[in-house]
């Protein structure tokens, strides 16, 4: 097994708010000298007759999550697990790799709120691993979702 460096788990939206898009996006970065080659995250977008009510990064994070290419975990204040939306494509589309040359980086966007739902405000915290048991990068981050009201 190798395991390449993870640049950054970040929190794209300036300050979560409950019931509001959060938006994340993991980095992965081969600092290495050798190219790796990996699972390509570019899986397309939903077919018009799919009828997907999410985005397509709540497509492609579900079809990479389908196929245990990307597993994700938040917990809330307390230590227990959010509850998953289940989103489920049903579709099967071909999966290729890639080869993520010394340097590069791979960057996987997507919405906390359209794959959990986060009823309460408080910190969570979010655990995020990235591709198969031949290359892979974990990443973990804190944060803090407020309340409307907290906001005004």
């Amino acid at each position: 097994m190798t395991e390449f460096p993870v640049g950054a788990l970040e929190i794209k939206t300036g300050q979560p708010v409950l019931g509001e898009p959060i938006w994340v996006r993991m980095t992965i970065t081969n600092g290495s000298d050798q190219g790796f080659i990996i699972v390509n995250p570019e899986v397309g977008a939903p077919p018009s007759d799919l009828e997907w009510r999410a985005s397509d990064q709540a497509y492609q994070v579900a079809l990479l999550m389908s196929f245990g290419l990307l597993k994700m975990t938040l917990k809330d204040t307390d230590g227990e697990l959010v509850e998953s939306k289940g989103l489920m494509p049903w579709v099967t589309p071909i999966l290729g790799k890639r080869t993520l040359q010394p340097h590069d980086i791979l960057v996987l966007d997507f919405d906390l709120n359209e794959l959990f739902s986060i009823d309460s405000p408080g910190r969570s915290s979010l655990e995020v691993r990235y591709g198969d048991d031949a290359a892979y990068a974990e990443a973990n981050i804190d944060l803090e979702v407020k309340s409307k009201v907290e906001i005004k």
